[in-house]
């Protein structure tokens, strides 16, 4: 699908393609909140790397996930803003991916939690997350259904605010 104006009977420029704007919106919002998670992180890769558990092919993929947050936030951030949303879309699901492979370390050497908040906690991060972002890079790809694809591809990142948020909350309410 090109973007290029076609002129229209009037002579008035008009896209070939759907702007998107409030898929781009949510996309570059998404896009900011992701890339500030990975500023955050990215010293650790320059600093002690005896932070990063384990030597084998488990510190590896926590590695990458450090790596690769940044330039996937900006690769979503820059794809929003000059309205490729479907490249968008699959970079943030990316990001949902590169995050569960970034837990499967701790799962594999502690198992999957299911006590206290873990029982609600990790079914999500680790069935609906991937699964949602499988979804949202199938729905992207074949250009179908772009607002389900953005919501299913934004959904972990929103969720990871609303954690903050209402940490923040309590803490506020309740102090240290």
């Amino acid at each position: 699908m090109t973007t290029a104006p076609i002129l229209a009977a009037a002579g008035s420029p008009v896209s070939a393609a759907p702007l998107h704007l409030g898929l781009r919106t949510v996309l570059v919002v998404a896009a900011l909140l992701e890339g500030f998670d990975a500023l955050s992180s990215l010293p650790t890769l320059f600093g002690d790397m005896s932070e990063i558990p384990g030597t084998g092919f488990g510190g590896f993929l926590i590695k990458a996930h450090i790596a690769s947050h940044a330039p996937l936030a900006l690769a979503v951030l820059v794809f929003a803003a000059i309205g490729r949303v479907r490249y968008a879309i699959i970079a943030l699901a990316a990001i949902a991916f590169m995050t569960w492979l970034n837990y499967m370390p701790s799962v594999v050497r502690h198992g999957l939690e299911f006590r206290g908040t873990g029982a609600f906690e990790t079914p999500v991060r680790m069935i609906a997350f991937p699964l949602m972002a499988a979804c949202a890079i199938a729905l992207a790809a074949r250009n179908q259904r772009l607002r389900i694809a953005t919501a299913l591809a934004s959904i972990p990142t929103f969720y990871s605010l609303l954690g903050v948020i209402i940490f923040a909350i309590g803490i506020s309410i309740y102090g240290f």
